[in-house]
């Protein structure tokens, strides 16, 4: 979500249901989906070889779902416009241009829930444009502090017209509570070397077996699929956002991540989303698809030195559909809760 000048909440409620257009600058290219790959060591090889894709019906190397929005973003900067970086210019936080008006009210903002409907693949030299409209403006007193829940509607498409994806996320605006010099010892980060269960968990992600395939006859309510684990340092949590082009202050600046009132930098939605899709994809296999991610939420933070954990179990089965429960927690307890939809073979 874009920022731009500020308004009051009447104002912003006139926006709603408004449609606006928005288009992608960059196609997508081999080169983005492999920096996105090696921040989480995900070797999966629809998304690296051409020949194996062909063989599990695309036409070729395909992008992780994860990465989709990447290619509806436009540019930060273009010729002929004013220089960006300046003293007193507001910091851009990239993403899908959805140009909300800011609540003059509020202005620390952080995501806080997001889902996505999945329809057609998305290939090297693909292009996205899309609409979005704002449908639900909601006052709401956080832990944060006071402010407003802003959801927006996405839909993308590529430039032949075919359906790519949907989306629907929830940003909160608020205004942050004044620090209490008391407890400021309290909000240091933790130590960027260690995690409080990286001796319990495993998280060399070792060579997986990509032969494997589940079928939808394995499958029962109830079944888990195999937990996913990752370590996050300063570093993975910045090259994660670098990939996506999503510069928030709140995953490389700590200075902002404080002012907004958490105790470091955190890790972003779409890093959920990629180490959701990681988890699912490996218990899916190659001939699965993922086709809904989402809504889930962030129920809590996760700082550089954490290990954070994604697991789903499965709540239902409407073949080929199978419906799951999605959950990510770190050191401190859950981070993350939601659904996901994904199809198997017969």
């Amino acid at each position: 979500m874009s920022d731009t000048r500020g308004v009051s909440l009447d104002e912003l409620q006139r926006q709603l249901g408004r449609e606006h257009e928005f288009a992608g600058v960059d196609e997508v290219t081999r080169s983005d989906i492999r920096r996105k790959l090696e921040v989480y060591c995900f070797d999966c090889p629809l998304h690296y070889d051409d020949a194996v894709a062909k063989a599990h019906g695309y036409r070729g190397l395909v992008a992780p779902v994860a990465l989709i929005p990447l290619w509806a973003m436009p540019a930060y900067w273009a010729p002929g416009e004013p220089v960006l970086f300046r003293p007193g210019v507001r910091e851009q936080a990239g993403g899908i241009r959805t140009d909300v008006p800011v609540p003059a009210a509020y202005q620390g903002g952080v995501n806080t829930a997001t889902q996505w409907e999945y329809f057609t693949p998305v290939y090297p030299g693909d292009a996205l444009r899309g609409n979005w409209k704002l449908v639900e403006i909601e006052p709401h007193r956080s832990r944060l502090g006071d402010g407003v829940f802003i959801s927006v509607e996405a839909t993308l498409y590529k430039r032949s017209g075919e359906l790519v994806a949907k989306n629907r996320n929830t940003h909160y605006r608020f205004t942050p509570k004044p620090k209490d010099p008391a407890k400021e010892k309290a909000v240091e980060p933790p130590p960027e070397t260690t995690g409080e269960q990286s001796q319990d968990i495993d998280v060399t992600a070792p060579a997986f077996d990509w032969s494997r395939q589940l079928r939808a006859s394995a499958v029962a309510v109830g079944d888990a699929a195999p937990p996913f684990s990752m370590w996050l340092s300063f570093q993975r949590i910045v090259m994660s956002v670098a990939a996506d082009r999503m510069f928030s202050g709140l995953h490389h600046n700590r200075e902002q991540a404080r002012w907004r009132g958490f105790r470091d930098v955190i890790f972003n939605t779409r890093g959920y989303e990629m180490m959701f899709e990681v988890m699912l994809r490996r218990w899916i296999g190659l001939d699965g698809r993922i086709t809904k991610l989402g809504p889930f939420k962030m129920t809590g933070s996760s700082y550089p030195g954490d290990v954070v954990t994604v697991s789903a179990t499965v709540t239902g089965l409407a073949a080929p559909a199978i419906d799951v429960e999605l959950i990510a927690t770190n050191n401190r307890g859950e981070a993350a809760r939601g659904q996901a939809q994904v199809a198997l073979p017969a």
